[in-house]
């Protein structure tokens, strides 16, 4: 259990500590819960239009193939925006903690000693890391089957100039998940620090 430190807060301001700490808790757990609900949705929905796509006992005409792929690309690329979304929630909650309340609260250092952690072992223990591997290799599998699911008549160039527009935003969204995770909690921590300063400043 968690002990407030006795270093000159009132009472009401260390049940503020206390109130700030279940807030973000919660919302903490509850973006992480949501990174993996997205991918599990991303995975699910574009593997069953995926298997449409494979299964089909004869060719395809371009337009049904575009149709199919681009669906799987648009359910995958909205995961990954709320992905980057709820990525960059858990690093602005982390941020605030160590900032704002670990320091008033003893026994309550996790997000302290995890930054540190975090930036001298972000590939091997952050989860975001996994995700984005993960939707990069589903972004990659796309293009994979369209180059090898066969149509009639042959897709043309601009078709597949399409699905190469779509893998590339799904592979940059991807790589913006491992970036926010790693370069997103100094940039929290800045921005955390210029509000505390503007408080603190004489008007």
């Amino acid at each position: 259990m968690a002990i407030l430190r006795s270093d000159g807060d009132s009472s009401d301001e260390q049940a503020g500590y206390l109130a700030e700490f279940d807030f973000l808790r919660e919302g903490l757990r509850q973006d992480q819960r949501e990174r993996h609900i997205f991918l599990g949705f991303a995975l699910a929905a574009s593997g069953t239009v995926l298997g449409l796509l494979v299964r089909r006992g004869s060719p395809l005409s371009p337009g049904e193939a575009l149709f199919l792929i681009e669906t799987a690309a648009g359910i995958t690329v909205i995961a990954e925006i709320l992905t980057v979304r709820a990525t960059y929630g858990v690093a602005n909650a982390g941020a605030y903690l160590r900032k704002f309340v670990e320091p008033h609260v003893t026994g309550l250092n996790f997000q302290s000693r995890h930054a540190h952690a975090h930036s001298r072992l972000h590939f091997k223990i952050s989860s975001s890391a996994g995700l984005a591997a993960a939707y990069g290799m589903l972004t990659a599998a796309f293009v994979v089957a369209w180059l090898t699911v066969p149509t009639i008549p042959p897709a043309g160039t601009l078709r597949t100039v399409i699905v190469f527009v779509s893998a590339l935003v799904g592979v940059w969204l991807a790589v913006r998940i491992w970036w926010a995770s790693k370069k997103s909690p100094t940039r929290f921590e800045r921005l955390w620090t210029a509000v505390e300063e503007a408080e603190t400043r004489p008007s």
